[in-house]
């Protein structure tokens, strides 16, 4: 399908935040904004797979976003910030790169320079690590002197492209000794332990501190947090968020194929029917969206215009869904694995479609939708082939903005 589809989608979700106003509090150096934040993540990888319709920066509405997060950049073994494609973010020729010579942009970053001219209001943010590049934060943050290499890295990185305004943090999640994926060839793992829980906020402040040492004080410093409280209580939120421009709390992925009973990735609110466990970890009550707000905004007493909520553009899904009938068939259902989605790595899948190859499974045979009343939010069952996935659409993005907007929250990230 063309990129015009999920450009026409994205605009949807965007005129609902910018129908509204409101002040967003951020630290003193931030620019303010009188809009609520529309983030939305850029793929650098894209620009080589049909499945994200080749994505390039001109696809972006640029008129409609007001942060985009260039994903990713990494931590190197050096400890210094990388690019993990340097090709598509540097070299790769685009309509608006500048020449070959040494000292003309391509790539990406090209792009970015050129549309940063058309629509200086837009920010750029330089989003760091992600699920599969996060193997070199935990020593990175080890010691005030690695960190330091880090960090004059990036004073280096936002002066030498001006029109970068800053980076964002996507660690996940410090505290967590994750081990790599084996069937994921990119997956790096992600080390960590208790030490984290300070580092990480040292980090943090250490970062804002060099942007107003080093002539910076109007660059942005934002983080990806976990919608997990079993996972958030290894950071110090109430701490940390005095040095940062807005929080984008991650409130996708609670559910998945790593679990054998389907349910739903991105729920709103919980279903009372949900079997999942209460101990030692309150999945069934706790993992859901309005949980997750509340436990940044309430337990760790974060204004709520600080805070973004995330909404997921794919989907996830499993297979060998046993039938489990009732009004709501294949959800809280029996499954194994998870079918092979367009977005997937086919060693390691998830389920994973974009949402324009949703909207083409929802006119599938086979594929009916239904709408958990509790969880406002839709899911596609295919009872024949025993598949189901998780998404979002239209209908519960809309209660998606309504309790951004009801709740006073600063956005939301796609």
């Amino acid at each position: 399908m063309k990129h015009v589809t999920l450009k026409k989608f994205l605009a949807f979700f965007v005129v609902f935040l910018l129908t509204f106003t409101q002040i967003t509090l951020m630290p003193k150096a931030a620019e303010k904004s009188d809009k609520k934040n529309v983030v939305v993540y850029f793929p650098n990888w894209g620009t080589y797979n049909a499945a994200h319709s080749s994505i390039s920066v001109d696809q972006l509405p640029w008129d409609k976003v007001t942060v985009i997060n260039h994903a990713f950049f990494e931590v190197d073994s050096s400890f210094k910030l990388n690019s993990t494609d340097s090709y598509a973010d540097f070299d790769k020729s685009f309509p608006h790169s500048e020449g070959w010579d040494a000292d003309k942009l391509r790539g990406h970053m090209g792009e970015y320079k050129y549309y940063k001219s058309q629509y200086p209001n837009v920010k750029v943010l330089i989003s760091v690590g992600g699920w599969t590049r996060g193997a070199n934060f935990h020593a990175m943050a080890s010691s005030s002197s690695s960190r330091a290499v880090f960090i004059n890295s990036v004073v280096d990185f936002l002066k030498k492209y001006p029109f970068i305004d800053g980076i964002d943090i996507d660690w996940e999640f410090p505290g967590i000794d994750r081990k790599a994926d084996p069937n994921d060839q990119f997956d790096k793992g992600c080390p960590g332990g208790p030490e984290d829980k300070q580092n990480f906020t040292s980090l943090l402040r250490e970062i804002r501190k060099a942007y107003n040492d080093n002539g910076l004080s109007n660059k942005m410093l934002t983080i990806a947090a976990p919608s997990g409280y079993d996972k958030a209580q290894y950071t110090e939120p109430n701490v940390y968020a005095q040095y940062l421009d807005f929080i984008n709390v991650m409130t996708y992925d609670m559910h998945g194929a790593w679990e054998t009973t389907t349910n739903h990735h991105a729920a709103i609110y919980p279903n009372p029917n949900d079997p999942s466990g209460t101990s030692p970890v309150d999945i069934k009550n706790k993992y859901n969206t309005d949980s997750a707000m509340r436990l940044y905004m309430d337990t760790y007493n974060i204004p709520a215009s600080k805070l973004n909520v995330g909404t997921p553009f794919y989907s996830r899904g499993w297979k060998n869904v046993v039938n489990n009938g009732g009004s709501l068939p294949g959800l809280f259902a029996s499954a194994n694995g998870a079918p092979v989605g367009t977005w997937d790595n086919a060693q390691s899948p998830g389920g994973q479609n974009p949402y324009f190859k949703m909207k083409e499974l929802e006119k599938t045979s086979g594929y009916v939708k239904y709408r958990d009343p509790y969880a406002k939010v839709p899911y596609l069952y295919n009872a024949s082939q025993g598949i189901m996935y998780t998404y979002e659409d239209e209908e519960s993005l809309t209660e998606r903005c309504d309790y951004v907007l009801n709740n006073g929250y600063g956005g939301m990230i796609a």
